[in-house]
C-alpha cells in the first residue's frame, strides 16, 4: 500500500513539474545595453542602461503585490599580462520593485540610499529600473594611474528574496531565471 501511495505521489509531482515547465518556457531576460564610468567630484560613478524583460509569471507576481529584488553587481580588476587579474573592488547595489496597493502605482526603491521613484505603470517602472545613473563606486585616488583596470557590471533577479511559497517554483521554472552576463569595459584612471 505504501509503495502505491509513493508511486502516485511521484507521478503527481512529475505531472506538476512538467506542466509548470511546459507553460513557463519563456524565461525573463536581463541585458546590459551600455555602461560607462566617469569621474565626478573625484569619485568614479557608473551610468548604465539595462534592459529588463520580465516573464509573464514575474509580471503577474508584481501585479499581485510581490516585491522583486534586483541586484546590480560591480567589480573592478587590475589587469596583468601573464596571470589572473586580481579583484580590486566588489560592490553591489540592491533595488526593490513593487506595486503600491493603495495608489496602484509602482515603486522602485534603492535599498542603499532609500531613494524612491514612483511610476504610473508597470511598463514605465521596468524601464526606469534599467536606468542606472551616477552610482558612486570608488574614489579616484584608489587607483594607480600606471595600471590598467577592467570594470564589469551585471544585473540579476534575486530568487532568495521571493516569498517562501513562490521560491520552489522559481527555482525549477526557467521563467524566473534572470541574470545578465558581465558587461565589461576599461576603467581609465
Amino acid at each position: 500500500m505504501q509503495s502505491v501511495i509513493t508511486s502516485v505521489s511521484v507521478r503527481l509531482l512529475l505531472i506538476c513539474l512538467l506542466s509548470t515547465l511546459a507553460t513557463n518556457v519563456f524565461g525573463g531576460s536581463v541585458t546590459v545595453a551600455s555602461a560607462e564610468s566617469n569621474v565626478i567630484n573625484r569619485m568614479y560613478v557608473i551610468n548604465a542602461e539595462v534592459e529588463f524583460v520580465f516573464s509573464d509569471d514575474a509580471l503577474e507576481a508584481m501585479r499581485s503585490g510581490v516585491a522583486l529584488f534586483i541586484d546590480v553587481d560591480f567589480r573592478i580588476k587590475r589587469r596583468r599580462p601573464y596571470i589572473w587579474d586580481p579583484s580590486v573592488l566588489r560592490i553591489s547595489r540592491r533595488y526593490r520593485i513593487e506595486r503600491h496597493a493603495l495608489t496602484d502605482r509602482y515603486v522602485i526603491t534603492d535599498l542603499v540610499t532609500d531613494d524612491r521613484r514612483i511610476y504610473e505603470s508597470l511598463e514605465a517602472a521596468v524601464k526606469g529600473l534599467g536606468r542606472i545613473c551616477e552610482i558612486p563606486i570608488a574614489e579616484e585616488t584608489d587607483f594607480d594611474s600606471s595600471s590598467d583596470y577592467r570594470i564589469a557590471l551585471r544585473a540579476r533577479l534575486d530568487l532568495e528574496s521571493l516569498p517562501g511559497p513562490l521560491r520552489p517554483i522559481a527555482y525549477i521554472s526557467p521563467s524566473w531565471r534572470m541574470s545578465s552576463g558581465w558587461y565589461q569595459w576599461t576603467l581609465t584612471p
